[in-house]
Parts: structure tokens; C-alpha cells; sequence
């Protein structure tokens, strides 16, 4: 008998685990969303290129800042859809960008929003800060703004306190204006500069986790202040 109490007790524990866990994934800020992440670049494309260290090309970067991206939303606790634009090294111009995440939305209707992943590039290699671009300011300003503001929070390459940053401004891509959708283009860091290669480079993966933890972070806030989607 007092074995079968407790083997009763366990199980109600156990079960009310699992639905305190359900609950919080429900409640969510990012459950029920939809999250279209674009992979800039690709293919015979690769982006900015590291002069230091000649493999860290940006295509393979935004690709495996998505990657982590999509994983942060998809668990569980976080209950986000993910669709990517490109899942390999495959070249795609900004229509057929723009065009698959507005399939994703004909097909899944509800609350979507696109984030098109880019470091940026500059020729001096000391030159380095996030940003954020919109296309339509009533459509994409909200999400452009609530996500530097996480971006903003990421540590400086080198030393100490925050990487520096540039104000979020419009920008005329075909992903964002031709997309149905809230779209940005996350210029997350220059992967030109000098410091953030030597954090960049496949001996460690700290700066990629805090890169994807960012803009994770930034959607949970976006959703946060509008529930609803779009503003």
C-alpha cells in the first residue's frame, strides 16, 4: 500500500512537472510565432571575408548563426516555427529570399516575421559595431529597433563593456520590401575586424552562441510589446 502511494505521488509529481513545463512554453512570448531566418549570403556569394583568417567566410557564418538561431526557438521553453531561406551553401538572389519566406507565410498563416542573417565588412579591420536595417519604416522599424536594442547588449570584442553600435536605418533590399512580412537585415559584427575574427574562428564558439542569443532575445522582446505581430 505505501508502495503504491508513492508511486502515485511520483507520478502526480512527475505529470504536473510536465504540464508547469507545457505551461511556460504556452505563455511564451515566442510561441505561436513564426520566425523566417534568412542566411545572407550563399553559394558563389560568400560575403566579407576575415583578412587574418582567410576560411571565415561571411556565407558560412550567417549560416551557422542560424543554425544556433533556429535551435534557441524551436526548443521547447521558447515554442517558436522556424523556416530558412537556405539550409546549405546554395546562392539565391533577394527575390527568391523574399519569395520563400512569403511562401511560408501562405502556407502556415499567422505571425511571421523574417530576420536576414549578415556580419558586416569594412577595410580597416579595427572598424566594428551592430546595426540593424528596414526596408518599409511602418512595416519593419518596430522589429528593427526592438532587436538593436538586444544587439546593443552584446560585449565588446576586445576589453571590456559593449560593442559599439550605429543607429538602425532604411535600406533598399529586395528581401526586406519585397517580403510580406516584418523584415530586418541584423548586422550583427564586422567579421573583418581583427578582434572579432580571433573570436570568430572555429577554435571557439562563444561569439556565434551570443550573436544567436541576441536576436533570440531581441524577438522575445518584439513579441513581448506587440503580441500581435505587426505594430
Amino acid at each position: 500500500m505505501v508502495c503504491a502511494l508513492t508511486a502515485a505521488l511520483v507520478l502526480t509529481s512527475a505529470t504536473f512537472l510536465v504540464a508547469q513545463e507545457d505551461t511556460h512554453a504556452a505563455t511564451g512570448p515566442l510561441f505561436g510565432k513564426t520566425v523566417v531566418i534568412d542566411p545572407g549570403h550563399g553559394g558563389k556569394d560568400s560575403g566579407a571575408q576575415n583578412s587574418t583568417y582567410l576560411s571565415l567566410l561571411e556565407k558560412d557564418q550567417n549560416l551557422d548563426v542560424a543554425y544556433r538561431l533556429k535551435g534557441l526557438l524551436e526548443d521547447p521553453a521558447s515554442g517558436a516555427t522556424v523556416y530558412m531561406t537556405r539550409t546549405d551553401d546554395r546562392y539565391l538572389t533577394n527575390t527568391q529570399r523574399a519569395n520563400k519566406a512569403n511562401s511560408f507565410k501562405a502556407a502556415d498563416p499567422g505571425d511571421h516575421v523574417l530576420v536576414s542573417i549578415h556580419m558586416n565588412g569594412a577595410s580597416n579591420p579595427s572598424t566594428d559595431y551592430t546595426t540593424t536595417l528596414y526596408g518599409k519604416p511602418r512595416k519593419d522599424r518596430a522589429l528593427a529597433n526592438t532587436v538593436f536594442t538586444t544587439l546593443s547588449a552584446l560585449p565588446a570584442a576586445k576589453g571590456t563593456g559593449t560593442i559599439a553600435t550605429r543607429t538602425p536605418y532604411q535600406f533598399a533590399s529586395g528581401v526586406l520590401l519585397k517580403s510580406d512580412m516584418p523584415a530586418i537585415i541584423a548586422e550583427s559584427v564586422f567579421i573583418t575586424s581583427k578582434d572579432e575574427g580571433d573570436l570568430l574562428y572555429p577554435e571557439g564558439d562563444t561569439r556565434q552562441d551570443q550573436i544567436a542569443q541576441a536576436l533570440k532575445a531581441g524577438l522575445e522582446s518584439y513579441f513581448l510589446k506587440y503580441p500581435n505581430g505587426q505594430p
